[in-house]
């Protein structure tokens, strides 16, 4: 069972005590009945709790820059979601008629406002789905996640597509563009050819490379734009950090809302190389803040966990 599976569980029932082995390289140690005082620590963190729901833009707010970075409309992922925080309760289905879910319709009306403000980062940037990045995070987020060297530079080594490359090429020239603009400049304006023209948005978005920046309604569209236009000073700032420094503070922001996780389930979720994430981990146990290689009764994978729920 992964981080995204685990069952809910009863947040009356008081654990019994646990069982610490040492840990040693070749053997993590085994944590008995740990689970679910680290659920109930993401319930208070991450909201699911009715006493603790958001019910409006200021709070709404408050919560993205506590938690760091959280997904929009996902939740079960292993990290905040802001409908699961709206509901305060863990992972709510999904209904069948999501224009009448209140917390649905505040999320999606927040996806709106809050960026427009500039108040927070939105895009398809969390483990690929929609979600919020704190303007603190950003930098962290610019330097671990944008690949050294230009767009064109990544299209000539294979590493970015060319319907990408191109919506690239029009936002550099025109700046803000809207969506049949791009399709039409791109000459993917056609109906077979939406896929791939949608999974280069994706992708330029995951990349943090372009990003929608306003909806209009009459009619429906996006306006897309770069990154760089948008967040020069964020992308100046994050030059300043170095890859580990970076890791770290997206690391221990995680850790601190939600308690524990695996060093390949959180490098996935935040589109870290895992190689840095393991750095990054090793750091934080450095300074007590965790305890990694652990064996948790519940999780498949070893994981680290924040060491106050071991004491």
């Amino acid at each position: 069972m992964g981080d995204a599976e685990i069952s809910e569980r009863n947040p009356r029932r008081q654990p019994p005590r646990k069982k610490l082995a040492a840990s040693t390289a070749a053997s993590p140690a085994i944590v008995d009945d740990l689970l679910d005082r680290l659920e109930r620590h993401r319930d208070h963190h991450f909201r699911r709790l009715p006493s603790r729901r958001i019910k409006h833009e200021r709070a709404a707010l408050a919560f993205i820059n506590e938690a760091g970075f959280c997904s929009a409309f996902t939740a079960g992922l292993g990290v905040p979601c802001l409908r699961e925080a709206i509901e305060g309760r863990r992972e709510p289905p999904l209904p069948e008629h999501i224009q009448h879910d209140p917390a649905i319709m505040m999320t999606w009306r927040l996806k709106d406002s809050l960026p427009a403000q500039r108040k927070v980062y939105y895009g398809k940037v969390i483990g690929g789905r929609p979600g919020f990045i704190a303007l603190d995070l950003l930098p962290a987020f610019l330097r671990l996640r944008i690949a050294p060297g230009t767009y064109l530079a990544h299209y000539r080594k294979g590493t970015l597509s060319h319907c990408a490359k191109l919506v690239m090429d029009q936002l550099t020239r025109r700046g803000p563009t809207e969506t049949m603009a791009l399709k039409l400049s791109s000459g993917y304006s056609g109906p077979k050819r939406r896929a791939e023209f949608d999974r280069a948005m994706k992708e330029l978005q995951e990349k943090f490379l372009a990003l929608k920046v306003e909806e209009r309604y009459d009619p429906f569209t996006y306006v897309w734009d770069t990154v760089a236009h948008q967040w020069g000073d964020a992308m100046r700032e994050a030059r300043s950090l170095s890859p580990l420094a970076a890791a770290e503070i997206l690391l221990r922001r995680y850790f601190t809302l939600a308690a524990y996780g695996s060093d390949r389930a959180i490098a996935r979720i935040l589109g870290l190389d895992l190689s840095l994430a393991e750095r990054a981990a090793q750091r934080l146990e450095r300074t007590g803040l965790i305890r990694r290689d652990l064996l948790i009764t519940g999780l498949r994978d070893a994981a680290s966990a924040l060491i106050k729920h071991l004491d």
